[in-house]
């Protein structure tokens, strides 16, 4: 039986995936590639795996410094694109295959790297992801989780999936800032690490970006709008640009580093 949900990703970035890497429209996810390479520490022999890796972006920048990295997407239109760039690239060791995050077509212990970025958010069992991701990593092998986090506070953190879901359908629901590395332990992993930034973004590139029909892009406009006239708080802290017209908002990233125990037997 097909899934609703899984149909509305697809359908979501089937539409994004000539956009995904313009950073015209996006500076703030392509440019926070850097970020995570940061945490991630790539090794010379390690054999990564790219977790609802859209079309590669990050395994593309990571493959000159590994033995081997795979980007796992459901949405065929984003693995047709990331293919298309990595031959561009004449990267010969970055694979593609279609898959679910929460069911890796993958043996476990698969990977020495496991790492996602800006996907939890997008499924219903975003924990169960986590789960997956543990279980193809190898003993003593690292586990990478960015993401956008919520409020703290549940009903600010439902206005702000309700601003995400308005812009990108496919959105759930954003976890609440240390519910990442809490799953991470959760799964018998060792978190050594946890970041985060908090990032300045245009309104108008955002909701381009995402294709949001006009009417939830005017619904958007509206809260924002209202926020800023001393209307209900949306979580998403809209300001003006340095121009004094444009719209702008902020979103919390998070980025948590695991390690899982290595096999001492």
């Amino acid at each position: 039986m097909p899934n609703p949900h899984e149909e509305r990703i697809r359908a979501a970035f089937t539409r994004q995936a000539p956009t995904f890497e313009d950073a015209r429209l996006n500076i703030a996810f392509t440019s926070s590639v850097p970020w995570l390479l940061d945490h991630v520490t790539p090794e010379a022999a390690d054999v990564g795996l790219d977790v609802a890796g859209g079309t590669g972006i990050v395994s593309r920048a990571l493959a000159p410094g590994v033995a081997r990295v795979i980007a796992v997407d459901s949405t065929p239109a984003m693995i047709a694109e990331g293919r298309r760039r990595a031959d561009v690239e004449e990267l010969a060791n970055v694979d593609f295959v279609r898959g679910t995050a929460e069911a890796l077509p993958f043996a476990s212990a698969a990977f020495t790297l496991v790492f996602t970025r800006f996907a939890l958010h997008h499924l219903t069992d975003p924990r169960r992801a986590v789960v997956e991701m543990a279980r193809v990593c190898r003993p003593g092998g690292r586990v990478v989780v960015m993401d956008l986090v919520a409020s703290a506070d549940p009903e600010i953190a439902e206005r702000q999936d309700r601003m995400e879901r308005l812009r990108d359908p496919s959105h759930v629901r954003m976890p609440p800032r240390g519910m990442i590395p809490q799953w991470l332990q959760e799964c018998g992993l060792v978190v050594d690490r946890v970041a985060d930034r908090e990032v300045d973004r245009p309104v108008r590139q955002w909701l381009e970006q995402a294709m949001t029909e006009e009417s939830a892009a005017a619904q958007v406009h509206e809260a924002f709008e209202a926020e800023l006239g001393g209307g209900a708080e949306t979580g998403m802290r809209p300001h003006r640009g340095t121009d004094g017209v444009s719209l702008w908002f902020h979103q919390l990233w998070e980025i948590s580093v695991a390690r899982t125990h290595p096999d001492v037997s």
